[in-house]
């Protein structure tokens, strides 16, 4: 049985993820994000792009964080008079040509209007996830057999907003983002979840089957479309009960962190071609580790969101509240700076940051309610209500993870049948030391049994019950992530949190500079001897839009720290 998330409804975030959800949910009700702005120029290269993106991220932000949409509910009703004859966006596409821009776009669109539907049960946004299926894709059955992937009609090419080459290749109008057609797998998957109608299973069959025949790195595929692809064939094989694509999904994750990631658990924008960061695919990569971890429970999943979750997008997210691309730690580079002209991309990596903030507080507690099992695997400061077969339970957490490794779990209500037993599980990161993890109820020490990466508390719960968890958060050096990272450099990191210099005016550090660390607070450390001074790079929050423009810091170190 699949692990299972809480309804958003029995569910409260407090602290840091909140602050930083709402920062964004700020920067959504801004001009550009709203009507008439939201509805881009008829001459749009990416139709159905900007609105999908935003609907989705207002529909997922409004119910992760309880606030009410100031301008959501215009757009919805404003949204008809976007549609072609056809119930979709932009020009109606030619007989058997297919627009890889157009349907990158209308897979936002699907799933905005999917997650809308599942919101608010309306007939509207399911008329029109219907429409985008009959009209823009059920007419390209068979094409996505043909999809071009000679390397030679494809020269390296492309701006941060992807561009359309000027002639047809076959039938295809390709994007200088390069695989952006198989965006589409994500939104079309889910559209099968609601639907299921035969025909648009057969489409996804041929999509998948084609994307598993490409070699995606040697044709220098978006990362971004890579992992909303892997996304969406993850979900359909949920779907499905297709165990095979379960494991094209592991395959090709595993093929993303090799070569697509970051030292600082970012992406390279292409495959091959380490010229910026996208914050769009960084929050793919995060939802792709949990939904992994989720049909897996492999602990290595969710160390990995970890790393994604309190650097690549800690890092990625600005003071504004929007995301932005960067440089490409690792890549010949071991200085992180936001890339040039590139502060914040507005136009998608923005409005993905709604969707990831909202994953990530939805990620919070997982059930198996029919086995009374409940796994913690982000630590946050908290309140859930919980129905499993042993009957309700709100618990009230505590946590001052990531900078230290401290848990506390209440239980404030508890509607619980007698002798019925619970099992809590609180994911402990392999880099905390297991020996000094500590498990208490109710003040006094009890054995702590750990399994598949988490701690292990089994019994009955009864109302104020209080269970405390404690385990080592310090200092370690990390492993290279890429393949092709340049060899010899290590990331220094407090727990899941890397660390880097304040700046980087001053000559280039090296390991063993950094063997006696003066512990400051938060976090943060001093060389000794020195005003050199090292902090989580996830910090930019605390800058102004100028101060995190010209932001620049060490975060690799050349040496041996062994």
């Amino acid at each position: 049985m699949l692990l299972e998330t809480i309804a958003y409804a029995d569910l409260t975030v407090r602290g840091d993820i909140r602050y930083r959800s709402l920062l964004n949910y700020d920067r959504l009700e801004t001009e550009d994000y709203r009507y008439p702005g939201l509805f881009r120029e008829d001459d749009y290269a990416w139709p159905g792009d900007w609105e999908g993106r935003t609907i989705l991220a207002l529909t997922r932000l409004a119910q992760a964080t309880g606030r009410v949409p100031a301008h959501l509910e215009e757009i919805i009703s404003r949204l008809p008079d976007r549609l072609n004859d056809c119930g979709y966006i932009g020009p109606i596409a030619a007989i058997g040509i297919a627009d890889e821009q157009q349907l990158s776009g209308h897979s936002w669109l699907l799933r905005a209007m999917a997650e809308y539907h599942l919101w608010k049960g309306d007939a509207f946004s399911l008329q029109v996830v219907k429409d985008i299926v009959r009209g823009l894709l059920l007419p390209i059955r068979g094409l996505y057999r043909e999809y071009p992937v000679d390397p030679g009609i494809r020269p390296p090419a492309g701006e941060a907003i992807g561009s359309l080459y000027g002639q047809l290749t076959g039938n295809w109008r390709l994007s200088t983002d390069v695989g952006c057609a198989f965006i589409v797998l994500d939104g079309a998957s889910q559209a099968y979840q609601l639907l299921r109608w035969p025909e648009l299973g057969k489409l996804l069959d041929e999509m998948i089957d084609r994307f598993r025949s490409i070699d995606w790195v040697g044709l220098s595929f978006q990362t971004h479309a890579t992992l909303s692809a892997l996304r969406g064939i993850l979900r359909h094989g949920e779907t499905t009960g297709d165990a095979v694509l379960l494991n094209l999904a592991r395959e090709a994750f595993s093929r993303y962190i090799r070569e697509g990631m970051t030292e600082h658990y970012a992406n390279y924008n292409w495959f091959g071609r380490p010229e910026w960061t996208e914050s769009c695919a960084v929050i793919d990569s995060f939802i792709a580790a949990v939904e992994l971890w989720r049909h897996t429970t492999e602990a290595g999943y969710l160390e990995l969101a970890h790393g994604i979750l309190y650097n690549g997008m800690g890092y990625g997210q600005r003071p504004n509240g929007g995301f932005g691309c960067d440089c490409c730690l690792g890549a010949d580079l071991t200085v992180l700076q936001p890339k040039e002209g590139l502060l914040e991309a507005s136009w998608c990596c923005t409005m993905r940051g709604g969707d990831g903030l909202s994953s990530v507080i939805g990620s919070s507690y997982f059930v198996e309610g029919d086995a009374n099992r409940v796994y913690i695997p982000f630590p946050q400061e908290s309140e859930a209500m919980l129905t499993l077969r042993g009957g309700r339970l709100r618990l009230k957490q505590d946590t001052s993870y990531p900078v230290e490794g401290r848990v506390r779990l209440e239980v404030a209500d508890c509607d619980w049948e007698p002798g019925q037993s619970i099992t809590l599980q609180l994911f402990i990161p392999t880099w905390a030391d297991c020996g000094e993890t500590r498990l208490l109820i109710d003040g006094e020490r009890q054995p702590a049994r750990q399994s598949r990466g988490f701690l292990v508390w089994e019994g009955v719960p009864r109302l104020g019950m209080v269970l405390e968890t404690v385990f080592t958060v310090g200092l370690r050096w990390g492993h290279p992530v890429n393949v092709h990272s340049t060899p010899g450099y290590r990331a220094l990191y407090h727990g899941p949190l890397m660390l880097g210099t304040e700046h980087a005016n001053h000559p280039l550090l090296d390991v063993w500079e950094l063997r006696e660390l003066e512990p400051l607070q938060a976090a943060q450390y001093r060389v000794r001897g020195s005003d050199v001074r090292l902090r989580p790079i996830r910090d930019l929050l605390g800058q102004s839009m100028e101060e995190a423009a010209s932001d620049r810091r060490q975060a690799l170190f050349r040496g041996d720290n062994r």
